[in-house]
C-alpha cells in the first residue's frame, strides 16, 4: 500500500509540474523514475554492454516501394533475419550484423532467398563504418554517423542514460496522451523526444526527425514494448518504429535474446579508419549518348533520355536522387543551352524512380505521369524539409503536375513522343513510358534491366508493344544500357526461365516461395 501512495504522489507531481510548464529540473527527475523504472539509476549507469539477437521486418523503400502509390496498397517488407546488435554503452560503440531477403518477388534470387552476406555496420562516437566480406573497413559519411548515434540511443537504457549525463539538455516537458514526454538534446548534439509512460515510469517511445531524399524531414517514433528483466535491468522484447508519412511501419523487430553486460567484442575503429577522412560528395559524372536528332541518353546513376521540341526540353527520368538528378540537369541545358527544360516524365512512383523528383520541383519542372501517382508526387513535394534542407527545401517551389491516363502525345514541328501506360505488370502499376516514334526508341523504367538474373514480368515489355502496336528498334532504360528490342526479348527470355527454374528447384525442395510458379512467357 505504501509503495501504490508514493507512485500516486509522484504522478501527481509530474502532473502538477507537467501543467505548470516546468524547467529542465523537473524533466530531469522525471527521467530519474524512468531510470528507478529500469532497474534503479545507479543500476543503469553501471550497464556496460546490451547485446540484442532477434528478426523483423523493413519497409522496403519507406513505403514507396508498393505495387502503386495508393496509401491503402499492401505493404512490401524486407525480412531480417539473424539480427545481432552489439551496444557498448560504456565507450558510445555499437555494431550491427543482420541478414536481409526481400518477402517480395524481385530480380536477384540472392535477395529473395537472403543468401547474400551480412551487412556489419559500426559506430564509434562519431565515427560510423562499415565492415565488407573481406574484413575491410571503410569510414563512412557524417550523414550516416548522426544515423547510427541515433540509432545506439534508441534503446530505452542508451536514451535514460544519455538523458541522466549532466551535460544533456533537457526541455518541454509535456503530456502527450498517457505519456509525459520531454526533449532531449545528448552531449553530442543530437535532438529527439523520450516519451515516458505516466503509470509504469518506463520509457514507452523515442521521436526524432532524419531526413529523406524521397520525403524531406521525416519523423519516426520507436515504441519500446514487452519489457522483461535482464542481470537486473527491464528491456523490451519488441520495437516498433512507425514514420509520419501515411503512417507507414518503418521498422519491425522481434528480440530473442537481451544480454546486459556480458562478455562483447572490442568495437573500436580501427585507427586507420579513425584517421581517414570522408570523401566530399562530388556530383555524379553523366555520360551523354546521342540516339538519334534531339534524342539523348544521359547515363548517371540511373539513366536518363533528354527529347529537344522547338522551344523547350523534356528529360525522361529524374531518377535515384538529389545529386544525381541535378547533375542530370545541368548536363541537359549545355546541350541545347537556347532552349530551357520545363518538363520531366516520371515512369512510376518507386521511390529510386522518384529519387530526385523534389529536385525536379525545384526546378521548376512540370511533371508528367500517370494520374494514379500524382497524389504520392504531390505529397511528397508539399512536405517541408526545414531541418535537413534539400533542394525544394532551399528552393521552395509548388509542384506543377501534369498527369495523364492511358496515352498522352508531346509533338510540335521538331519531336514527337507519346506516353504510354504499362500493360499488365505485376511489379507496378500506374507506370509509363515515352516513345519516339521518329527514332522507333522507348524510354523505359523497370520493363527490363541487364543486370537482372529473375524476371517475374516479363512478359510485359512485349505485351506493352503489342497492345500498342509500336514498331522498337532501341531500348532507353533506366537500368542497364542501350540495346535493340531484339537483345531485350533475349534478355528477358532469359531472366523469365531463371525464374521459372528457381521455383522449380523451391518446389523440389519441399518450400515455397513469393510469386511462384511463373507462367510461361510468349514473345
Amino acid at each position: 500500500m505504501r509503495t501504490r501512495i508514493v507512485m500516486t504522489v509522484a504522478l501527481a507531481a509530474v502532473s502538477v509540474c507537467l501543467s505548470a510548464q516546468t524547467t529542465s529540473i523537473s524533466a530531469r527527475k522525471l527521467i530519474v523514475m524512468a531510470a528507478d523504472a529500469l532497474g534503479g539509476e545507479d543500476r543503469i549507469l553501471a550497464v556496460k554492454s546490451i547485446a540484442i539477437d532477434g528478426y523483423g521486418q523493413l519497409a522496403y523503400q519507406n513505403g514507396g516501394g508498393n505495387i502503386t502509390a495508393s496509401p491503402d496498397a499492401p505493404q512490401k517488407w524486407t525480412n531480417i533475419n539473424g539480427l545481432r546488435r552489439v551496444i557498448d554503452v560504456e565507450h558510445g560503440r555499437m555494431r550491427l550484423q543482420q541478414r536481409q531477403f526481400q518477402d517480395f518477388v524481385f530480380a536477384y534470387e540472392r535477395n529473395m532467398t537472403g543468401r547474400g552476406p551480412a551487412a556489419i555496420q559500426m559506430l564509434d562516437g562519431d565515427v560510423a563504418f562499415n565492415v565488407g566480406v573481406d574484413g575491410r573497413a571503410t569510414r563512412a559519411s557524417d550523414a550516416v554517423a548522426r544515423q547510427r548515434r541515433i540509432e545506439w540511443l534508441n534503446h530505452p537504457v542508451t536514451i535514460v542514460r544519455a538523458a541522466l549525463d549532466p551535460a544533456a539538455k533537457l526541455t518541454n516537458l509535456r503530456t502527450e496522451g498517457k505519456t509525459a514526454s520531454v526533449d532531449i538534446v545528448t552531449p553530442k548534439g543530437d535532438h529527439v523526444t523520450l516519451g515516458i509512460d505516466a503509470a509504469s515510469h518506463l520509457p514507452a517511445w523515442i521521436r526524432w526527425v532524419g531526413p529523406d531524399g524521397n520525403l524531406g524531414d521525416v519523423t519516426f517514433r520507436t515504441s519500446f514494448v514487452g519489457y522483461q528483466d535482464a542481470n537486473g535491468v527491464r528491456v523490451p522484447s519488441g520495437f516498433n518504429t512507425v514514420m509520419d508519412f501515411r503512417n507507414v511501419v518503418y521498422q519491425k523487430l522481434y528480440v530473442d535474446k537481451t544480454v546486459v553486460d556480458g562478455p562483447i567484442d572490442n568495437l573500436a575503429a580501427p585507427a586507420d579508419v579513425r584517421a581517414a577522412s570522408v570523401p566530399p560528395a562530388r556530383p555524379p559524372a553523366v555520360e551523354v549518348i546521342p540516339v538519334a536528332k534531339g534524342i539523348w541518353y544521359l547515363k548517371a546513376a540511373g539513366n536518363s533520355t533528354l527529347y529537344e521540341f522547338a522551344d523547350h526540353l523534356t528529360l525522361f527520368e529524374p531518377y535515384g536522387s538529389e545529386a544525381s538528378t541535378k547533375a542530370v540537369i545541368e548536363k541537359a541545358r549545355t546541350l541545347v543551352p537556347a532552349k530551357p527544360l520545363t518538363e520531366v516524365i516520371v515512369s512510376h512512383h518507386h521511390f529510386d524512380h522518384s529519387g530526385g523528383l523534389r529536385a525536379a520541383v525545384s526546378e521548376g519542372l512540370t511533371v508528367i505521369t500517370q494520374r494514379g501517382n500524382a497524389d504520392l508526387f504531390k505529397e511528397m513535394a508539399s512536405r517541408p524539409a526545414t531541418l535537413f534542407p534539400d533542394a525544394l527545401g532551399r528552393n521552395p517551389k509548388p509542384i506543377k503536375i501534369r498527369p495523364m491516363d492511358d496515352m498522352l502525345v508531346l509533338k510540335d514541328a521538331a519531336m514527337e513522343v507519346r506516353i504510354y501506360r504499362t500493360i499488365a505488370n505485376s511489379h507496378m502499376a500506374n507506370g509509363i513510358f515515352a516513345y519516339a516514334p521518329g527514332a522507333r526508341a522507348v524510354s523505359e523504367g523497370d520493363l527490363v534491366d541487364e543486370g537482372w538474373e529473375i524476371s517475374f514480368w516479363g512478359n510485359s515489355y512485349s505485351d506493352s508493344v503489342k497492345y500498342w502496336k509500336l514498331q522498337v528498334d532501341k531500348d532507353l532504360p533506366v537500368h542497364g544500357n542501350i540495346h535493340t528490342y531484339a537483345e531485350v526479348m533475349g534478355l528477358i527470355r532469359k531472366q523469365v526461365a531463371g525464374a521459372q527454374a528457381l521455383c522449380k528447384r523451391v518446389e523440389d525442395a519441399g518450400l515455397s516461395m513469393q510469386g511462384c510458379p511463373v507462367a510461361n512467357a510468349e514473345f
